[in-house]
C-alpha cells in the first residue's frame, strides 16, 4: 500500500502544527543522535555495506546473540516483503485488524492469506502467521507467555511477530530470549518508532541463521543507506540512554485519555501503549480529519481503512501537553 498509512503530511499544503496520526515518539529524535549524525554526513559519499553487516554485529552484542541471527532492512516494511518472498505460494494468517503491509506483502508474493480475529488467534493449517505485538492500530498487547505457547503448539507454522512498538508498552515483553528455543519464530523490529527516525528507514529481523540466509538470498543490496547505518551504530552503542521513559509516556497517555473521555461523542478504546483507537458516535472520520486539518492544522489518522474494524474510527498518538490540549479544544468545536 503506497498510500493509506497514518502519517500523510505530504498530502497537505497547509503546514501541520500537531501530528497525532503517526505513532512515533512525540519528543522526537534524541538531540545527541542528530548532532552525531551531522558529523557523519560525509559517509553518504561512499557505498554502504551491501547488507549492513556491521549493524548485525552491533545488535548481536546488545542482545547477546550471534550476528548471523540478524538482518537489517530498509524499515520494517522491507522485512515483511522479504519474508513473504521466501514463503511465496504458501498460506498465511494475519491477526487483524492490523498493519496493512502484511496483507500487501502476501498479495505481491502470491501467498493465499486469511484475516483472522486477533482476539481468538485460531491457528490451524497456516504456513505463515503475522501477529503485531503490541498491535497497530489499537495498541493492545498480547502476553509473551501466551505467544510462546501459541508458537510451541503450532510447530508447522512460521510466526512473524512484529515488535515495532514493543518499547511502547509495559504489558508484555520481547520474544528475543526465545529465538534459539523456537525455530518457527521470526521477530521483526524497528528503530524508527522509538527513536523518531522514520525518514531514515531502519528495521531488522531476528530469527534462526538458516532463515536469515534465505532472506539475504532475496534481498536487494545496499537497501540500508549509509546514514541509517551510522544511526543504527550510534543507537546500539547508547541504546538505553537514548530510549524514552515508558512510564512517563504512559502517564502522559492516561492524562490525555482522561481529558478526551469528557467529550461525549468519543468512545476511547482500551490501549497498552501511547496510541489508541477512538470511535466516533457522530459524523465521519474523514470529515473530522478534514476539519482538523483545514481549521486547526492538526492531523489525525482516519482508521476506517483497517479491515475487520467496523464503524467510524480515528487513531490518536499521545503528543505533548500543549498539543493534546489544542486537539481537545478543537474537537469540542466540531459539530
Amino acid at each position: 500500500m503506497i498510500e493509506g498509512h497514518g502519517d500523510d503530511m505530504h498530502r497537505y499544503d497547509e503546514k501541520i502544527i500537531h501530528n497525532f496520526s503517526s505513532n512515533i515518539y512525540y519528543k522526537g529524535c534524541p538531540p545527541k543522535l542528530l548532532s552525531e549524525l551531522t558529523s557523519q554526513s560525509k559517509t553518504i559519499q561512499n557505498y554502504p555495506s551491501p547488507a549492513a553487516e556491521e549493524l548485525s554485529k552491533a545488535a548481536a552484542n546488545k542482545f547477546g546473540l550471534s550476528s548471523d541471527h540478524f538482518l537489517f532492512t530498509n524499515g520494517a516494511t522491507e522485512a515483511f516483503y522479504l519474508i513473504a518472498h521466501i514463503f511465496s505460494g504458501k498460506k498465511a494468517a494475519i491477526a487483524s485488524p492490523t498493519f496493512s503491509e502484511y496483507e500487501d506483502a502476501c498479495k505481491i508474493h502470491g501467498i493465499a492469506y486469511q484475516l483472522i480475529d486477533k482476539e481468538g488467534l485460531n491457528i490451524s493449517n497456516y504456513d505463515l502467521v503475522f501477529i503485531c505485538n503490541p498491535n497497530n492500530p489499537d495498541g493492545r498487547a498480547i502476553q509473551s507467555k501466551r505467544l510462546v505457547k501459541l508458537i510451541q503448539d503450532n510447530p508447522s507454522s512460521m510466526f512473524v511477530i512484529d515488535e515495532a512498538y514493543i518499547e511502547f508498552t509495559n504489558q508484555t515483553e520481547s520474544l528475543i530470549p526465545f529465538i534459539d528455543k523456537l525455530p518457527n519464530l521470526i521477530i521483526v523490529r524497528s528503530l524508527t518508532k522509538s527513536f523518531a527516525i522514520p525518514g531514515l528507514r531502519l528495521g531488522y529481523v531476528i530469527t534462526s541463521p538458516n532463515i536469515i540466509e534465505s532472506l539475504i538470498s532475496k534481498k536487494m543490496p545496499w537497501s540500508v543507506n549509509a546514514l541509517a547505518v551510522q544511526a543504527g551504530l550510534l543507537l546500539f552503542k547508547k541504546y538505553e540512554s537514548f530510549l524514552f521513559d515508558i512510564e512517563e509516556l504512559l502517564d502522559d497517555t492516561r492524562a490525555f485519555i482522561k481529558d478526551l473521555s469528557e467529550i461525549s461523542w468519543l468512545e476511547i478504546n482500551p490501549t497498552d501503549t501511547s496510541y489508541f483507537l477512538v470511535k466516533l458516535d457522530q459524523g465521519t472520520a474523514s470529515d473530522l480529519k478534514d476539519f482538523l486539518v483545514r481549521q486547526h492544522r492538526i492531523l489525525i489518522r482516519d482508521a476506517t481503512n483497517f479491515k475487520l474494524l467496523d464503524g467510524e474510527y480515528i487513531r490518536l498518538s499521545t503528543q505533548n501537553e500543549e498539543a493534546n490540549a489544542t486537539l481537545i479544544k478543537a474537537l469540542k468545536q466540531w459539530n
